[in-house]
This record gives structure tokens, sequence and C-alpha cells, in this order.
């Protein structure tokens, strides 16, 4: 469950915004992980994550956010949020929107993200893919969209990932977290 886009509401404020979760946000995200409900951190506040993971008893997951080390962008999770994700059990899944991938990226600028959070996830087993496909503007130059995942996957093997790694970034690590959360 997302707790917000792009504008502050009743939950908690915006990448945006900014702005934390409010009493009623608080309430949704216990609420939420009673019932098996993933809760999402992509597109919300800084503060507002961090009020997530002060009371969070579930994996937390982030669908469709990137790294801000390498793009620095609201959007994206800093080092710190993508650590505090892994502590929860949680993934980040990979944005193909060029904006949260860099400055005219490529599928090269794509893998810098994904190695990067190998830095922090050696085993790589909180990353994931996310997409943000429907109804962005553009995305990196060699991605043009689903069709275009095996040429990701064929990047990343040449950018040093291993055929584990891709099995568990393309599907285990997503499919893992909704197994011990929903199902």
């Amino acid at each position: 469950a997302s707790l917000g886009w792009n504008e502050q509401n009743p939950l908690c404020g915006s990448n945006v915004t900014g702005g934390g979760l409010t009493d009623k946000g608080r309430a949704f995200v216990r609420e939420a992980q009673r019932l098996g409900i993933l809760v999402d951190v992509s597109h919300i506040s800084d503060e507002a994550f961090w009020d997530i993971m002060d009371i969070t008893q579930a994996p937390v997951i982030a669908t469709h956010s990137n790294s801000r080390a390498v793009c620095n962008h609201s959007r994206n999770l800093t080092d710190d949020m993508f650590r505090a994700i892994c502590n929860t059990g949680g993934v980040a899944g990979f944005n193909q929107y060029d904006a949260f991938v860099g400055d005219k990226p490529d599928l090269q600028t794509a893998c810098s993200h994904f190695l990067h959070f190998m830095e922090l996830d050696p085993d790589a087993k909180h990353i994931a893919l996310g997409g943000d496909l429907d109804g962005c503007d553009g995305m990196s130059a060699g991605f043009d969209g689903v069709q275009s995942y095996p040429a990701l996957a064929d990047h990343l093997l040449t950018c040093g990932l291993s055929e584990s790694n891709l099995y568990d970034i393309y599907w285990n690590n997503a499919l893992g977290v909704m197994k011990r959360c929903c199902i």
C-alpha cells in the first residue's frame, strides 16, 4: 500500500512537499502491516520514511526508487534509507524513469544504481525491479519498455552481476517478501 504520491495528503507528506506521517498515517501503517499488506515508501517524504521506520513491524518496500547517491533526486533512496529497508527484510525496486536514473541515462547509468545498492547489499537480496513504465515521459537510452528487460539483464551481466543475482533481482527477492508478508 502506497501512502502517497507527489502531494501531501491526510497520511503523510510527499517527496515534493516534505512532512512526516500524521496520526492517521501511523494508524494506516500499523493496520496495513497487521493485515499483511506491504507498505510502499516510494513517493513519500524523507520525514515520513523515517517515521515509518520508527514504527514498522514488517518488511517495508520501495516499489520504484533508485539510489540517491547515484542520482540526487528526492524520489530516490539515500544509502541509510536503503540499509533501513534491508534491515526490515524489504526490497527496493529499480525505477526506469529517466529523471530518477540520471542525466541522459543509458543502460550503464542504470547498472550504476544496481552496483551501488550491491555495495550496501553484496548478496543482492534486497534489490528488485520496479518499473514506473506507465506514463513516464522518458526512460534510459536502450530501454523502451518491458521488452527491454532482457537487454538490461545482459548489461547487468557485463557489469559483473551473476546469473543468480539476476534471478534474485528479477524475481526471487520481491516474491520472497510477498510470500513472507502477504500470502
